[in-house]
């Protein structure tokens, strides 16, 4: 029996807000149903801040980390810390499609009042949720174990300033990912887009070393991505705008980098977000049109 989607009547905002809160608590209950494994999964996390942070403890003598108050312990923390929030960012919407389309969901979903903006957030909400919590135990073991300085002179205001324009950017590119489900078939659990951005931010961005380490025939790869003036531009809004050496390519702007890191953000998403909407939506809709939102048994 076929569904009139014109009969459907829309949910207004606050049924929407309550429908992705939905999500939200239904995706915690996943997680935290079998409470070993999920003990388990943060215990990666804790092994992935011991790996890092001895490597800081070694990396000490670096001296574009010096303006630091925790010297490179904070660098790699933060970058750790900040990468692992847009990471999630980025991961989300495809995540939250490929996990409804195995398990026969999108369809059932899609014939609810639920317009497709709330879908997406509803998919992709969880995963930052985690990533918060993961965050949390990244700083607290900094901090209790590592010698990590917590940031005394931070701006809040700032930071959102950069943090906002730079989860609007990768979650344009996590939207355009997403639509790698249906427009290249990418659902084996990596797609194109994440692969190239995840691989240019991890190695390049200044995660875990700073740019100007790195060989001048690869330092260009860090500007393709926004991961880079979000971690640049988040560390200055923790530890002062001028604790930090800028990258080698913004030195040479005229202007405050961090200025420079919000003003690029912006535009990034500013490009990014539409452009990934339109990928996503135009992927949902061949799907729709050729019968593959879901997998057939």
């Amino acid at each position: 029996m076929s569904i009139d989607q014109t009969a459907i009547r829309p949910l207004t905002g606050r049924q929407q807000q309550a429908a992705v809160w939905v999500f939200i608590k239904r995706d915690l209950s996943l997680l935290t149903r079998f409470k070993v494994s999920y003990l388990t999964s943060l215990m990666g996390t804790v092994q992935q801040l011991v790996i890092y942070a001895m490597i800081a403890r070694f990396g000490l003598s670096l001296s574009v980390a010096h303006g630091l108050t925790g010297g490179y312990v904070d660098f790699v923390l933060t970058g750790l810390a900040l990468n692992t929030l847009l990471t999630a960012a980025l991961t989300g919407p495809y995540l939250g499609l490929i996990e409804s389309f195995w398990s026969n969901r999108i369809e059932i979903l899609l014939a609810s009042p639920l317009r497709l903006p709330g879908f997406v957030i509803g998919l992709s909400v969880g995963k930052l949720v985690d990533a918060v919590i993961q965050v949390a135990v990244i700083l607290l073991g900094g901090w209790l174990f590592f010698d990590f300085v917590w940031p005394d002179g931070g701006n809040a205001l700032v930071f959102l300033a950069v943090l906002i324009p730079a989860l609007a950017a990768v979650i344009g590119l996590g939207l355009a990912a997403a639509g790698m489900v249906y427009l290249l078939d990418a659902r084996g659990g990596q797609d194109p887009v994440q692969f190239a951005v995840q691989t240019i931010s991890s190695l390049v961005a200044g995660v875990y070393f700073p740019i100007q380490v790195l060989p001048a025939a690869v330092q260009w790869l860090c500007y393709l991505v926004p991961q880079t003036y979000a971690i640049d531009g988040m560390r200055r809004a923790l530890f002062g705008a001028h604790a930090l050496a800028p990258p080698p390519l913004i030195s040479h702007l005229p202007g405050s980098p961090l200025l420079i890191d919000v003003l690029v953000l912006l535009a990034y998403a500013a490009a990014a977000l539409p452009l990934g909407w339109l990928v996503f939506r135009n992927g949902m809709e061949r799907a729709r049109a050729d019968g593959r939102l879901s997998r057939w048994l």
